[in-house]
This record gives structure tokens, sequence and C-alpha cells, in this order.
């Protein structure tokens, strides 16, 4: 099934990990960052890892992913403190809207156990959504 069609469950769960999609995650005290787009929890290393994607244009790559870390900090700590997790990684997933990668986007993926060869897609993704959208708008009559 292609990426684009695929609709994934709010939570999905085993007995060795624990993830939610695009869910509000509650906290004790009150955090305004409190959706990203993915928490996963390795409960066999007791880990917890915030993945949040952005696609940017290409002058703002560094500063987007270096948003998206601070962002979830506070979450980061509530979930670390909450969910007897010994820590909680921050994974920024950032790519131009022209498909261009931060130098630490390999980093990243190894964060997540990902090989490198997911990178293509996602550059392949973003390229294809970008043109769609640029598509749609040249197709609208003023």
């Amino acid at each position: 099934m292609p990426n684009y069609r695929y609709d994934p469950a709010s939570v999905l769960e085993n007995s060795s990990a624990l993830l939610y999609w695009d869910l509000t995650i509650i906290t004790d005290g009150y955090i305004t960052a409190n959706r990203p787009y993915i928490v996963l929890v390795d409960r066999s290393v007791r880990r917890a890892i915030i993945v949040d994607i952005t696609i940017p244009h290409d002058d703002n790559l560094v500063k987007a992913e270096k948003e998206k870390v601070s962002k979830y900090l506070d979450l980061a700590h509530e979930i670390t403190a909450m969910w007897n997790v010994e820590s909680t990684v921050i994974v920024p997933i950032v790519v131009s809207a022209n498909g261009l990668l931060a130098k630490s986007f390999d980093q990243h993926l190894k964060k997540l156990s990902l090989g490198c060869w997911i990178k293509s897609r996602i550059q392949k993704a973003v390229v294809l959504e970008t043109a769609r959208i640029v598509r749609r708008f040249l197709t609208l009559e003023p």
C-alpha cells in the first residue's frame, strides 16, 4: 500500500512498544506543545522517542530543526517523569519543500533505528507533494 493511502491508528501497542500517532499527550502540568506527530515508547530499553516532522522552505532548514527540538523539551521532561522511562529523545525529521536534508538527518535516522534506504523515499514523498500543491495552485482560475 502506498504511504499516502495509509491511515494509521492513533494508538498501536504490543508487548515491547507503544506508539502514539498524532495524539495529544495528557500531562500533569500545562504544556502548549503536547501533540507531536509520533511518540514511541520502547519498553525494552525504557526510552521514549518524540518524532515531529516539518517541511520548511530551503532557507529555514536548520532553524526549523532547532525549533522542533526546543518546542518539545518540556514535553520530553514530562514524559520521562510520568511514564517511568529513563530518557526521552526528540527526533526532528526536517526535509525542505525541495527535498533538501540537514546534515544531521542521518543521525536522526539512527536514533530511530532506520537505515539510510528511507531517505530517498522521504525525499520523493516530499517533492511529489510539493509538485501536487504547485500543480493545484497553477490550475486555479482568477
